[in-house]
This record gives C-alpha cells, sequence and structure tokens, in this order.
C-alpha cells in the first residue's frame, strides 16, 4: 500500500499525464482526459489470471498498434481497485502471440515499447537488466494480466 500510495503522488515527468484511478470509471475518464474523448480504444494482454507459466516462449506474429498516442495503466495492489495511469511521448504499442515451448499455451500480450529513453535515469531497473545506458535504444515490456492500454486513432488514419 506504501508503494502505491507513493507512485500515486508522484508528479508527472516533463511531458506526462499522470492519474491514479479507483474505479473503471474514473479509468475511462482519466484516459478520455488524457488521451481526448473520441477514437480511444482500450487494449489488454489476453492472458490466464495467474499469469503465463513461466518457460521459453517462441514469438509467433507481432501486430504493431495503429495509433498516435497511448495511455498505459498499471494495477497496483491496494485493498480496492487502484490504477496508476501515464501516458510517455516517443511510444509504440504491439500485440505479441507468444507460444509456450513446454506446454503449446498460446498467449497475446500487447508490449510498449518506449523509443527515447535519453531522459531516464542511468539506474532504471531496465539498463541494468539489458546492458544498456539511456538513449541507446528502445525499452519494451509486456503488459500482465489486469493491466490495459488506452490507443488513441487518428480519426484520419486508415486502418492497417
Amino acid at each position: 500500500m506504501e508503494e502505491t500510495l507513493y507512485m500515486c503522488g508522484l508528479p508527472p515527468k516533463a511531458g506526462e499525464a499522470k492519474f491514479c484511478a479507483t474505479s473503471l470509471e474514473a479509468l475511462v475518464e482519466g484516459s478520455m482526459a488524457a488521451l481526448g474523448p473520441r477514437n480511444i480504444r482500450p487494449m489488454t494482454s489476453d492472458l490466464p489470471r495467474s499469469g503465463a507459466p513461466k518457460q521459453p516462449y517462441t514469438v509467433r506474429a507481432v501486430h504493431p498498434v495503429d495509433g498516435s498516442s497511448f495511455v498505459s495503466c498499471h494495477d497496483h495492489n491496494y485493498p480496492y481497485t487502484v490504477y496508476m495511469c501515464h501516458n510517455t511521448p516517443a511510444t509504440r504499442a504491439y500485440m505479441v502471440e507468444l507460444e509456450g515451448a513446454g506446454s503449446g499455451l498460446v498467449v497475446t500480450v500487447a508490449a510498449i515499447c518506449h523509443t527515447d529513453t535519453s531522459h531516464w535515469d542511468a539506474e532504471h531497473f531496465s539498463f541494468k537488466v539489458l546492458g544498456t545506458k539511456p538513449g541507446t535504444g528502445p525499452i519494451c515490456h509486456y503488459l500482465p494480466y489486469g493491466h490495459n492500454v488506452w490507443v488513441k486513432k487518428e480519426a484520419n488514419r486508415s486502418s492497417s
């Protein structure tokens, strides 16, 4: 709970819209406030509630999400529903089909790629795991069960 309160209390970073939602209604309203009320849609990973089993996975397909901006909402531990939502500039989204090597389980997961990490803290966990530094390449991550992304699709763009 302490971490949730801390995360929700942090001010947004430069160029970021950020809010914490304590209901599904607030989640939708906050996403609409950040992206505009038209041409938005939610996307989420198609995973079992328990998550995908830990095993090697093969990428079967990668589908870019046609959108001009995104708001990611992350479920946080709290006695009731709390989502910490934020948009970040220079972000792309994908839906990725994965097949489990051991079980054959096929899941489709939402992935977010942050294409400009030049302003990130050099001590960020991602740089340590990947052995990279800010600004040297994109940082991508999957969204676990229960997290979602709201997508703003430009009205004059055709579907891909």
